[in-house]
């Protein structure tokens, strides 16, 4: 069992991106190749849930939203950069394969020498792991501050999405792209604290697991050579996902893992009080809450208006519930997370304070 009884969440930072970019946008975007398909306006919208999302302006830095967000994290804790002794970078989006885009976060920030530096990829779940793995540091005393943070940026990749849709237009673009299009862009930070520190902020109780790696191929994220090019050196990024094989055996997976974390953390469903989960869109809520015994009431949503942010969405949607209310003191809430590879990661918390 892990039951880390000795971090706390002492604050959340978040930067929202300010371009608001609708789903009727793109779709207008790409019209003749809608009209040509007989798909009808509003398809987006209607199979995610997903109205709007947020973009960064162009050539956006990813480390300068991260430290943003980051700052805000230490400033709403009474807290500065000299009192941190980890920054964990956990986005998906870097600004290159190295060094670690901790230490540009860092220098943005401008912490010490002495700060250990570090970026971790999960796909989605980032920012969870990156959770966990603060905590048992803190726990074993070797950290006792950690910043957990992370940026996004969809802007790029679903404009990319929308030039293959024209470039290539059918039905099976559209679906292996329709998950893409709902991406928004953001970034957030989450400040853990060992209890010696602060006990005033939700107390981190402990965490489940699960993976289904035979499902690795499902959703992916990368870059890729392009083919009718005589350079062999030519790459262009890209995004496909199968919606109904992550829908599918997603579900499949967090149920697996949904039994595990409450037998660990001896809970039953009713126990839970909130629930925190990635806002991947309407299908997928829908299958999910009431496949786990959990309602719709007991969650709180910003894929609506924001999209998927990836590794901020969790984060973000947790610094909006706290804002307007829907955390409050003494609930015991679950932070719930599937991403590609397939993989599961399920929080639990005490709710203590206003982070």
């Amino acid at each position: 069992m892990s039951s880390l009884q000795n971090t706390h969440l002492a604050a959340f930072g978040v930067e929202m991106a300010p371009c608001v970019i609708t789903s009727q946008s793109i779709e207008e975007r790409m019209e003749s190749t809608w009209n040509s398909l007989g798909i009808p306006q509003g398809q987006i919208e209607q199979l995610t849930g997903v109205k709007e999302r947020r973009w960064w302006p162009e050539k956006t830095s990813i480390s300068e939203m991260s430290a943003r967000a980051a700052s805000k994290a230490l400033q709403h804790a009474g807290m500065n950069i000299g009192d941190v002794d980890r920054i964990i970078y956990a986005g998906v989006c870097r600004e290159g394969f190295e060094p670690a885009t901790a230490c540009a976060v860092a220098d943005h920030l401008g912490a010490n020498s002495t700060v250990e530096l570090h970026d971790l990829s999960n796909a989605c779940l980032g920012a969870m792991d990156g959770v966990v793995l603060a905590s048992d540091a803190i726990s074993t005393g070797r950290h006792q501050v950690t910043l957990v943070v992370c940026c996004e940026s969809a802007r790029e990749i679903v404009e990319i999405a929308c030039q293959k849709m024209e470039n290539n237009p059918g039905m099976d673009q559209f679906t292996r792209s329709l998950a893409t299009w709902t991406g928004g862009s953001g970034a957030a930070a989450i400040l853990l604290v060992s209890g010696s520190i602060s006990d005033k902020g939700p107390l981190f109780l402990g965490s489940g697991h699960g993976s289904d790696a035979s499902m690795h191929r499902l959703c992916r994220w990368g870059v890729e050579e392009v083919p009718e090019s005589p350079h062999r050196a030519d790459r262009r990024e890209y995004m496909e996902t199968d919606a109904i094989g992550v829908l599918r055996y997603g579900v499949q997976l967090g149920m697996k893992t949904w039994d595990r974390f409450l037998s660990q953390m001896n809970w039953s469903s009713s126990d839970i009080d909130r629930t925190i989960c990635h806002q991947v869109g309407s299908a997928h809520r829908e299958e999910i809450l009431p496949a786990l015994g959990l309602t719709a009431e007991q969650d709180f949503i910003t894929y609506p208006y924001l999209g998927n942010i990836g590794t901020v969405s969790i984060p973000m949607t947790a610094a909006l519930a706290q804002e307007r209310g829907f955390l409050t003191e003494g609930q015991k809430v679950a932070f719930l997370g599937i991403g590609s590879g397939l993989v599961c990661r399920m929080l639990a918390w005490e709710w203590r304070g206003n982070v």
